[in-house]
């Protein structure tokens, strides 16, 4: 997608790593969704999302890493570790309740050990993908609301603007007049 910072990946053999270099946002957001849910397809059910050169995510990449996790929970199959992070970051996924649906800097893990020789192996991700921007950021923050309800208040406004179906709706104090 034009504008989206660069995504690095590589599949190996019980799993794909993933690494944006730059901020996750909406722009890349799309383009993480597409190579997840292509390599799911292709049989793969192991991923690895790479955010150490990620400073910071928007609710909508928060929302698309929400979705993904759902996702695999929902099928039972699959599953999603974040490594890389910073307190920030961190921070901002459990903040989420993304904690729930991934593992967040897991202590176990075929990579574990050998995370510097797996960044030098990956290569650029072909970002060319076109997407409905305004879908996928109704989707993400619906997802971030299934992954824990508690963000519906916090995302009310963007849900209403988007036309969400489950965005509460602000309570009428006017009676109805015949």
């Amino acid at each position: 997608m034009k504008g989206a910072s660069p995504i690095f990946t590589k599949r190996f053999e019980s799993y794909v790593w993933i690494r944006p270099e730059g901020r996750g946002t909406l722009l890349e957001s799309p383009i993480i969704k597409g190579l997840v849910e292509g390599s799911a397809a292709d049989g793969v059910s192991n991923f690895v999302i790479d955010l150490e050169a990620c400073p910071g995510m928007d609710s909508t990449f928060m929302g698309m890493l929400a979705g993904l996790g759902i996702g695999f929970r929902k099928n039972k199959e699959g599953e999603i570790s974040i490594v890389g992070t910073t307190e920030k970051t961190k921070s901002s996924l459990k903040e989420l309740g993304l904690q729930h649906l991934m593992v967040i800097e897991p202590t176990e893990g075929v990579w574990l050990g050998e995370i510097d020789d797996i960044r030098g192996k990956l290569v650029l991700f072909n970002q060319e993908r076109e997407v409905d921007r305004e879908a996928h950021i109704l989707e993400c923050h619906e997802d971030l609301c299934t992954a824990d309800e508690d963000n519906l208040s916090r995302f009310r406004t963007v849900l209403e603007m988007l036309g969400s179906d489950i965005a509460p709706k602000a309570s009428s104090h006017q009676k109805d007049s015949d």
